[in-house]
């Protein structure tokens, strides 16, 4: 289940949990537009600051860097003044998102005081909260009072592939594909909707074969899922994604590829959607020229799940340099951006 020398590589990028940072405020709150009721709608958005993920322990995930944004002298009381924080900032909003950098049901992160303070404090205001958790911590008790706060409540939990061998040897999530299909069932059982994050283009795959995965990997998903949100790459700092990318040896996926794997879903059971972040930046998902048209369409298809202007735009496109792009790397040994990697070269910056 785990890749002992690659988890080890991970650990070694991360930096120290010992920071210092405002630990009574959220990392960061803001509005966007979600569709967790049908529609799409003003949502609220906070990262709360706590201790971390229980895997940050061990090691992390390849791509992720919200260890960035931890702190392990988070108490109680810091987290209940966060969450007045987020009180003040809820107004019309009916619904919220809750992200901590982890496991919202994990009791070491959220201890069994601040969530009922949590729900509280906010229960009078929203209507529909999404929470992420790994699958370790999705149990009975821990969804008890979630089921019992009266609030429509979806968990999301971060697939990122079905592919046992990805999670393994390029994800490094710590977890496999029957763990989430039993957290899945227990989430169906206790009456609350599932959320399944996939990952488009873990390090290691080639753009096709990338695709490939993230089309399995909803269609393995959909039969256990409310909705499957592909979430293209994006470069987070001190992540192993980043060291390859530096060196020239990652290319985030190209926005071709997220219309692709929308259209190829579009026929599931469940709505799939995605919302790029970074998109049409060099750190996110980008095609080799800034197309905002086709970024802003993906958007538009995943609010309304209405994927025909988007199919329209990618059947008309010009996707010459695109698939020329696919075929060479597929012919490679190993996947690497081709132009970054061509622009270290002549500049004499490349890392080996």
């Amino acid at each position: 289940m785990i890749n002992r020398q690659l988890a080890m590589k991970v650990k070694s990028l991360m930096p120290s949990r010992e920071r210092e940072s405002d630990i009574n405020s959220p990392v960061s709150m803001w509005n966007e537009l979600d569709r967790l009721r049908g529609k799409p709608e003003e949502t609220a958005v906070v990262i709360f600051r706590t201790r971390g993920c229980a895997w940050y322990d061990f090691s992390s995930c390849s791509m992720c860097g919200y260890f960035n944004d931890v702190n392990t002298n988070v108490t109680l009381e810091n987290l209940k003044a966060q969450i007045d924080k987020l009180n003040d900032f809820i107004e019309s909003q009916k619904v919220l998102k809750v992200f901590t950098s982890g496991s919202f049901l994990d009791r070491r992160e959220v201890p069994d005081d601040a969530l009922h303070y949590f729900l509280k404090t906010i229960g009078g205001k929203i209507e529909k909260l999404l929470v992420e958790s790994r699958t370790e911590f999705i149990t009975d008790n821990t969804m008890m009072p979630l089921k019992s706060s009266g609030i429509s409540t979806r968990i999301a939990i971060g697939v990122e592939s079905t592919n046992d061998a990805i999670i393994k040897n390029s994800i490094n999530k710590g977890t496999n594909f029957q763990k989430f299909v039993d957290a899945a069932k227990k989430v169906k059982s206790s009456g609350l909707e599932l959320r399944s994050y996939l990952l488009l283009k873990p390090p290691f795959l080639n753009e096709e074969l990338a695709v490939r995965d993230a089309i399995k990997s909803a269609q393995d998903c959909a039969p256990y899922s409310t909705d499957v949100s592909v979430n293209p790459m994006n470069i987070q700092k001190n992540t192993l994604v980043e060291s390859l990318w530096k060196k020239g040896l990652y290319r985030p996926p190209w926005l071709w590829s997220v219309a692709r794997v929308l259209l190829e879903c579009e026929k599931l059971p469940v709505e799939v959607l995605s919302y790029p972040t970074g998109g049409n930046s060099e750190r996110g998902a980008h095609n080799n020229s800034k197309d905002p048209e086709l970024l802003k369409l993906i958007f538009d298809a995943s609010l309304e799940q209405n994927f025909d202007a988007l199919r329209t735009y990618y059947n008309n496109a010009d996707l010459t340099v695109y698939r020329k792009y696919m075929e060479v790397e597929s012919g490679l040994m190993e996947p690497i951006d081709m132009d970054s990697r061509i622009r270290k070269m002549k500049s004499g910056t490349v890392q080996f």
